[in-house]
């Protein structure tokens, strides 16, 4: 039996924070790992230290070996406050498996912080300014009242208050927590606006309250009188055109594109793939469907293209990668699908077709809008010939206009909308 990993957090107040338990493991462990601060706070520990920067892969070879050599003796990770809120346990957990894993978790920075606002955190969005992170971090701003950022140094409060009044989203007031716990302590509390230009404390947290929300704290009420920045009422699904910027009327009309989502069988972590892109509109409403999966767009028109990188923008979505190019290639480098949706094929719908086949995971759709009967033909035969079970949907729309002081419906062209099957997502155990 190989040793076990047991991931021990730290709050604010280091090892005076560990309950008794947690410091026999550390006495007793083989191999110790944490950041610099971490292991400081255990001088006397005459077991291996590993310190752990960006060098996780490094970590895995280091732990794997002192498994091999020692089958009794624990091996410590220790982290930062609760290792499962944006730490590393989810690392560890994915890396050497749920089974080689004990977690003991501790009060986590973010829980100070929201602590020395002196406001509760049960609603709060909490987000990180990791990797994609700064995408997540407009769209939160966007959505909620309370946003609690973890950040990685000293500079990204400002950059992320750059982001926000880039943005027109400077209706919050900002609490920068810095060296929690320490001697050094500070709490500042000023307008996200004043945020910009201003270096922090490496060590820091970043408490966002918008303003007029009824949300007070200390100082706040000198806030109220400031213009707040409206929560935009954008629906879970169904945008208006009007919203997308696109040319020459390309865009998959709302009432399609409700139905093709639909369709689609979207869960919350769905990887998705728009082909033929046009505007974005169906993969960004995918995008905010599946808010822990991913949208992989491909588009080959340069213009299209700028089109769907300014709607990410304009709606914040963090998930959705656009490529320029002509599927089937640059297929390769998206991730497997949930979901397909083909817009427009450029004359390789049955090229794209044969990688979809291969790549689409079990239960996957394709969907497919056609608006000629010859298209409608190919997309059929060719989904039947490679095993998919496929249901056709004709949609035919009128739109009311106005004449003469009276209302009358003007027909839009007929779209059919073409799906494709393994099975049903909705059929699966939940």
């Amino acid at each position: 039996m190989q040793s076990k990993i047991h991931i021990i957090g730290l709050s604010v107040e280091g090892r005076e924070s560990l309950s008794q338990n947690a410091l026999k493991l550390v006495e007793s462990a083989n191999l110790l790992i944490g950041g610099e601060r971490h292991l400081e706070e255990f001088p006397e520990f005459k077991g291996e230290r590993f310190v752990l920067r960006s060098n996780l892969k490094e970590m895995l070879e280091v732990v794997n070996a002192s498994r091999l050599t020692s089958h009794v003796s624990p091996i410590v990770v220790l982290a930062s406050g609760d290792p499962g809120l944006y730490g590393i346990a989810d690392y560890l957990i994915r890396n050497l498996g749920r089974d080689s894993v004990e977690i003991t978790p501790n009060v986590s920075a973010m829980q100070w912080a929201f602590a020395k606002a002196k406001v509760s955190w049960n609603d709060a969005r909490i987000v990180s300014s990791h990797g994609r992170g700064m995408g997540k971090i407009l769209e939160a701003a966007k959505e909620a009242d309370k946003i609690g950022i973890f950040t990685s140094n000293g500079d990204e409060p400002s950059e992320i208050a750059k982001l926000l009044s880039d943005n027109g989203l400077n209706g919050f007031t900002a609490y920068i927590c810095e060296d929690l716990g320490m001697e050094t302590e500070k709490i500042s509390e000023i307008p996200v606006s004043e945020v910009v230009g201003k270096r922090f404390a490496a060590l820091n947290v970043m408490v966002l309250l918008r303003q007029g929300s009824g949300l007070r704290g200390k100082g706040l009420e000198g806030n109220l009188n400031r213009t707040p920045y409206p929560l935009p009422l954008t629906p879970l699904i169904g945008l208006p055109d009007s919203s997308f910027t696109h040319s020459k009327g390309l865009i998959t009309k709302e009432e399609v594109r409700i139905v093709s989502l639909a369709k689609l069988r979207l869960r919350d972590n769905s990887v998705v793939w728009d082909i033929g892109a046009g505007s974005g509109s169906l993969g960004i409403e995918a995008a905010r469907l599946a808010r822990n999966g991913k949208v992989f767009a491909i588009e080959k028109e340069p213009e299209r293209v700028a089109h769907i990188r300014e709607n990410i923008k304009k709606f914040g979505v963090a998930n959705m990668i656009v490529l320029e190019g002509k599927a089937p290639e640059g297929l390769d480098g998206f991730s497997d699908p949930d979901a397909v949706f083909i817009g427009g094929s450029g004359g390789n719908l049955s090229d794209i077709l044969d990688v979809v086949k291969g790549r689409l995971r079990p239960s996957g759709r394709i969907v497919i809008n056609a608006i000629t009967l010859e298209t409608l033909h190919e997309a059929t035969t060719g989904l039947k010939d490679r095993g998919f079970d496929v249901e056709v949907v004709s949609l035919n729309i009128a739109r009311s206009k106005d004449l003469i002081g009276m209302k009358m419906f003007e027909a839009e062209n007929p779209v059919f909308v073409i799906i494709g099957r393994r099975g049903d997502p909705c059929d699966r155990p939940i």
